[in-house]
């Protein structure tokens, strides 16, 4: 019986630091693997933020050349157009406001605004839109330069009256509209014939 019992506390020694070896490598792969795992989630936020605040900001190639590139014209066309589909699909937006003025959705409508104008004037500035210079310029750029001009003003124009709207004419359409009611309640309450006493 003592061989066994002395075979067993031998086997169990033996087992036992192996354990601890394998124990202290199992935590070491654990913490490596979870680092890595929190450190590619942390990367693949970053990108994604970095992604979104380019495209909302909109960072173009620097200002074209003197000489106008047939390639530089045409990107800047290319630009051009973007920015006036772009205008219009804001503009179109604006009915939200159109129906009942809301200041949440004003300011949400405002902030689009904001995007658009300073991407319109990235453009401007990498274009030579707003240079004027006294020497001969390219007709294609001059016309994209009178073109740019005037979707400017009209976002202007549009964002200005539509704020008028909001704070000047809904007020009194809202007014207006309930005093309707009151008068279609009126109506629509049963009416003692004229003469007869109530």
């Amino acid at each position: 019986m003592a061989p066994r019992r002395l075979f067993c506390s031998n086997l169990s020694s033996t087992i036992h630091p192996t354990n601890q070896e394998f124990r202290r490598y199992r935590r070491l792969v654990a913490w490596t693997s979870s680092i890595l795992v929190a450190l590619g989630t942390l990367y693949l936020i970053l990108s994604v933020v970095v992604a979104l605040v380019q495209r909302r900001n909109v960072v173009l190639e620097s200002r074209i050349s003197a000489q106008l590139t047939t390639n530089e014209i045409s990107g800047c066309f290319d630009e051009l157009h973007d920015v006036s589909v772009a205008l219009e699909k804001h503009l179109e937006n604006a009915y939200h406001l159109l129906g009942g003025y809301d200041s949440e959705e004003a300011r949400r409508w405002t902030d689009e605004g904001g995007v658009w104008r300073r991407r319109w004037h990235v453009l401007g500035e990498r274009c030579r839109f707003f240079q004027r210079d006294p020497s001969p310029r390219n007709k294609n750029l001059e016309a994209m330069a009178a073109a740019h001009e005037e979707l400017g003003s009209i976002q202007t124009t549009y964002s200005r009256e539509l704020l008028r709207f909001g704070s000047e004419l809904a007020p009194r359409l809202d007014r207006i509209n309930k005093r309707v009611e009151q008068i279609g309640d009126n109506l629509a309450e049963p009416s003692t014939p004229a003469g007869a006493t109530p």
